[in-house]
């Protein structure tokens, strides 16, 4: 395919859906990643060029599996739009080690995988954008954000870490809060 391939990783209906829309429009070919699949073929659906695929972002098999069909179905990504996030609201005494790890997974450990799998090519390119969706709780946390502020603290970090490295070689990392 001779278009650019945008990835965007976390589509549902709200801003996820926005950036398949945006990134079609713009000219790219889409590639909508979701855990589920229950909205993305409607979603998607009349987008030219944009195919769907179903990925735990925290599972770096299945991340791996994902890249390399979106590589042979679209081309190489130009564009990793990491919008997969979330966590149980709680306090300290309401959730759990498991909560708390599964929100750090999803946040920080998917982004991770995904920054693995697509900065490679990104580098040999001499360019490519990784965009991440931040969130106002990675600056500070509050009682009830016990797991979410420190998963989306944690994601900022490496976004940081990551626009350090790659930002040299023509790669643009950002965090949109």
């Amino acid at each position: 395919m001779s278009k650019p391939v945008a990835v965007v990783i976390g589509v549902g209906p709200g801003l996820g859906a926005a950036l398949v829309r945006r990134y079609a429009a713009e000219g790219y070919a889409v590639a909508a990643v979701a855990r589920r699949t229950e909205m993305l073929d409607e979603i998607t659906a009349g987008i030219d060029d944009c195919r769907s695929y179903t990925c735990d972002t925290t599972d770096g098999d299945a991340v791996e599996q994902t890249h390399a069909a979106i590589r042979a179905d679209l081309g190489p990504v130009a564009a990793l739009l990491y919008n997969a996030g979330g966590g149980t609201r709680g306090t300290i005494s309401e959730i759990d080690a498991a909560t708390f790890e599964q929100s750090w997974q999803v946040n920080a450990l998917g982004l991770f995988h995904w920054a693995k799998v697509v900065s490679p090519a990104m580098i040999e390119a001499g360019h490519g954008i990784v965009g991440i969706t931040g969130a106002t709780a990675s600056l500070r946390g509050k009682p009830f954000t016990t797991g979410f502020a420190a998963a989306k603290a944690a994601q900022r970090s490496l976004a940081q870490s990551l626009a350090r490295d790659l930002g040299p070689k023509g790669v643009h990392v950002f965090y949109a809060i």
